[in-house]
């Protein structure tokens, strides 16, 4: 799928979502079968060397998403700032899922690394786990925050302001 049909994709998710008011959340539950992680424990996503990864090892951790892809400036704009919230902060797993081509992220990682991990959700399966996990305006980068519970516990639209991230963080992973 080539990058102009994801961008109108998004586009058409989040106007679609504005007009019908789409978000809501469940009531919260300390199973991992909450409706808003559902979908993303139930997936499998691709690495970087095209080998599947389920997404139910991340249950019952602290967990910050971050989607984003390579065609997105402000997505390519936060990635150094997340890579030292990673080395600095191991109470949280952050993992970046591009909604992108693989052979992208591959090219795109030559002269950006990212020291987290790297996941690949190409196609309408990395637009559908970003708004089931609250992406009502579908809008990248977009990046959410899941308790050990597997609750949504907040959700970040566009480019992160990293300093408030981790005043956030601090207050709220103990």
């Amino acid at each position: 799928m080539n990058k102009l049909k994801i961008i109108l994709i998004f586009v058409f998710i989040g106007t679609i979502s504005v007009i019908g008011g789409a978000y809501f959340k469940m009531s919260s539950t300390t199973s991992h079968e909450n409706f808003e992680t559902k979908i993303f424990y139930n997936s499998i996503a691709k690495n970087i060397n095209n080998e599947n990864v389920t997404l139910s090892k991340f249950k019952e951790k602290w967990l910050l998403i971050n989607f984003w892809a390579t065609w997105c400036a402000p997505c390519r704009e936060e990635i150094p700032d997340l890579n030292n919230l990673f080395n600095e902060n191991k109470k949280i797993n952050l993992i970046g899922i591009a909604i992108d081509e693989i052979e992208d992220v591959k090219k795109f990682l030559i002269e950006t690394p990212i020291n987290y991990e790297s996941l690949i959700l190409s196609d309408m399966k990395g637009v559908e786990i970003s708004k089931s996990l609250g992406n009502d305006k579908g809008v990248l980068p977009f990046t959410v925050l899941i308790n050990p519970n597997g609750e949504v516990q907040n959700t970040f639209y566009g480019k992160l302001n990293i300093t408030t991230l981790k005043s956030y963080l601090i207050d709220t992973v103990k």
